[in-house]
């Protein structure tokens, strides 16, 4: 229960990495705060599910790429328990296209969601995170190599781990710490999405553990970098790739 009573803000929880991370949170005591894109039916649905699973206090919808949004999620937070202690900008989306073949629409989409969404919630959560809070982003390899099939997400993920290190030099004096976790190819919904099964397979030499990873091996790291454990580590990128990339 190394996280007891700490209270945890994951955004984009409803599913996939964000779940799977909620749910660990929680096994280690969290106080998780469930959220889902604001607007989605859908999204809302699975954000119930998951919140009964981590027995959320809150389920808060958010738009991360929108500022006013994310000031009435943080201010419903603050407002019920006077502190954020943990952040995990997890939230994100890609849309898959050759260089030639990404779209300006797709390209400012990804990147105000990827990029511009953790910016600011990193921003409007600062005067509600005390002394040695956690704020842990989701990286990418993609962000680390380039790519190949997705230059926003690259670029926006690239970005992401810029910011927490630029943040963690901010953010050192108050004793909080900032942290990347970069995962590789893991099997996911989101995977499938965006890598055919063929591409899979070719990786499959380049992974020193020539497998795919699980979420919970990321969720694993994210709850490591949140704990007390954790309390020398800051400006860090932390990979959970398989050797993918080193």
């Amino acid at each position: 229960m190394r996280l007891k009573d700490k209270v945890c803000i994951v955004t984009g929880s409803s599913r996939g990495f964000g779940a799977q991370i909620a749910e660990r949170l929680h096994k280690d005591g969290g106080i998780v705060i469930v959220t889902y894109l604001e607007g989605d039916i859908k999204e809302e649905k699975n954000a119930q599910i998951v919140g009964e699973k981590v027995a959320s206090p809150l389920i808060v919808p958010v738009d991360v790429s929108n500022r006013a949004s994310v000031k009435k999620m943080i201010k419903e937070i603050a407002e019920k328990f006077g502190r954020i202690d943990v952040l995990v900008n997890n939230a994100g989306i890609n849309r898959t296209a050759d260089f030639d073949k990404q779209t300006d629409e797709e390209w400012d989409e990804v990147l105000s969601v990827d990029l511009k969404g953790v910016f600011i919630c990193c921003q409007e959560v600062l005067p509600h995170i005390p002394e040695n809070g956690r704020i842990i982003n989701i990286g990418s390899v993609s962000g680390q190599y380039g790519g190949p099939r997705s230059p926003a997400y690259a670029v926006a993920k690239a970005g992401v781990m810029s910011l927490t290190h630029n943040l963690a030099r901010f953010l050192g004096k108050k004793n909080i710490t900032v942290n990347c976790v970069s995962p590789g190819t893991i099997e996911s919904p989101f995977l499938d999405k965006t890598m055919p099964q063929n591409l899979k397979d070719s990786i499959f030499p380049d992974v020193l553990l020539h497998r795919l990873g699980t979420i919970d091996e990321v969720a694993g790291v994210v709850a490591f970098l949140a704990s007390s454990d954790a309390s020398y580590i800051t400006a860090q990128t932390i990979a959970v790739n398989g050797g993918l990339w080193v």
